[in-house]
């Protein structure tokens, strides 16, 4: 059973979303659902074009576990992710996406999968859905993250759909809080060399796939030219690590850059 933290929480959720008010009512609803009472629930707002996604919480506003919070500046996830972890307390954080669903059990599966096998970071099988809800496809994340990775492989799980230790962000310094995009991987990347990554192989996320998903969409989706510029940096990073000969040389490497924009985070009142 994990300890919970001085707020009584085991697990902080972290739920950015912009201009997403279509599926955020689901994604928020999909979490306070879970089976394990001892969470907290923190949802930003990085500074949504209109208020069209307030209405949608209304209905969980009088929840005490759901925290509002608004950017003062669009600064997209991984920096609102690094500036949320400053004030979590809870041993555990989760992460989820505005426009997916956590299936009924997510939490409770996974937090149970940190403590009996003494994992750092653990995802879990998902499914794939498209714009209207429709399954379109099913994947299996490997068992033992580590493995696959000493094999060559980058991809060992999805990071919306995963919950690690606080104590794991707080070594590693959070995630690369200078760019929007690509960084979930190096964090993956980072992660490996430390600790033990793990997946559930039940399927206990619903990740949809979408045009204007921050994956599909043309300016930032696979193939386009922020994310191959990140990924060769990520690339060259992970390189240098690779001739690391000692574990002091390897370390100063594993460390992400903080954030480069500076914002605030205020509280959204939805009554």
């Amino acid at each position: 059973m994990a300890t919970a933290g001085p707020t009584g929480a085991a697990v902080t959720v972290i739920l950015p979303h912009h201009d997403c008010a279509a599926y955020l009512g689901a994604a928020v609803a999909s979490v306070l659902a879970q089976d394990r009472p001892d969470l907290r629930l923190t949802v930003v707002d990085d500074c949504s074009p209109d208020e069209k996604w307030v209405p949608e919480l209304r209905p969980y506003a009088g929840d005490p576990r759901l925290t509002v919070l608004r950017t003062s500046r669009n600064v997209g996830h991984l920096r609102i992710k690094n500036k949320v972890l400053e004030s979590v307390d809870t041993p555990y954080v989760a992460f989820q996406d505005s426009d997916d669903i956590s299936l009924p059990g997510r939490l409770r599966h996974q937090l149970a999968a940190l403590e009996k096998d003494r994992a750092d970071l653990v995802g879990c099988a998902y499914s794939c859905i498209d714009e209207a809800g429709r399954t379109t496809g099913r994947r299996r994340m490997p068992r033992n993250g580590n493995l696959w990775m000493r094999l060559g492989r980058t991809t060992v799980l999805l990071h919306p759909s995963s919950v690690v230790r606080r104590s794991v962000l707080e070594t590693l310094g959070g995630f690369d809080g200078t760019v929007r995009l690509g960084a979930d991987t190096d964090f993956h990347l980072r992660a490996a060399r430390l600790y033990r990554l793990r997946s559930v192989r039940k399927v206990l996320y619903r990740y949809r796939i979408w045009p204007k998903s921050l994956t599909q969409a043309p300016d930032t989706g696979f193939g386009s030219a922020q994310r191959r510029a990140y990924t060769e940096a990520m690339t060259a990073q992970e390189e240098r690590r690779r001739r690391a000969r000692t574990r002091e040389e390897l370390l100063p490497l594993l460390i992400a850059p903080p954030n480069d924009i500076d914002f605030t985070l205020t509280r959204v009142e939805l009554g």
